[in-house]
């Protein structure tokens, strides 16, 4: 009895003693409603750089004549609360005829419906401005829009930062040498400017 005992006596002990081992204070701490959202990623563009738009006519020029030379200026903003790392430059071109052919172009022209302006106009420049430097977009001075058409032209060297903005200047010059089968032409020119973060 007495083994017993002492197997009763250790076995009390020992429940007293697990349960001493145990924190007599305890508390929780919670954390809710947490969230995590997404930033915004904006650009827009504008002829002044006062007021940005999403699509805006930035351009258009008529009766020019061989040898005349034209510019134009936009603006593209980072609206967003995102850097803006890629900026995408496309120009897409349709020629089309205009009116009735004179009759110097009737000699000359053989496609009737379609213009052939956008190989007579030649991208002098595409300068990009920031701040007080510029740098040239390199490899389009000398081409004519139809061969740029649909390429894709990189216009960042670094981040465009929240509120930022940018200059373009695009020179285009009416070639000197085009004939009279660009008479009463046109061309429609879409441009696509495409941000990557």
């Amino acid at each position: 009895m007495k083994r017993w005992s002492i197997v009763a006596v250790g076995g009390l002990l020992a429940l007293l003693l697990l349960g001493s081992a145990s924190p007599f204070f305890t508390d929780v701490a919670k954390s809710k409603g947490n969230e995590i959202s997404s930033g915004k990623f904006d650009i827009a563009i504008s002829r002044e750089g006062t007021r940005y738009y999403n699509d805006l006519k930035l351009f258009q020029f008529s009766g020019m004549k061989p040898g005349d030379e034209r510019t134009f200026e936009f603006y593209v903003k980072n609206r967003g609360d995102i850097a803006v790392s890629k900026l995408i430059l496309v120009f897409r071109v349709s020629d089309r005829e205009v009116g009735e052919m004179s009759p110097a172009e009737k000699e000359v022209d053989n496609t009737t419906e379609t213009g052939e302006l956008s190989k007579c106009l030649i991208v002098k420049s595409i300068e990009v401005y920031r701040g007080n430097s510029s740098y040239a977009i390199n490899g389009v001075s000398g081409k004519t829009l139809r061969e740029i058409s649909g390429e894709g032209l990189e216009l960042l060297r670094e981040q465009l930062a929240e509120g930022e903005n940018i200059r373009v200047a695009v020179a285009v010059e009416f070639s000197p040498s085009a004939g009279n089968e660009c008479q009463t032409d046109s061309v429609k020119v879409d441009m696509e400017l495409t941000a990557e973060q």
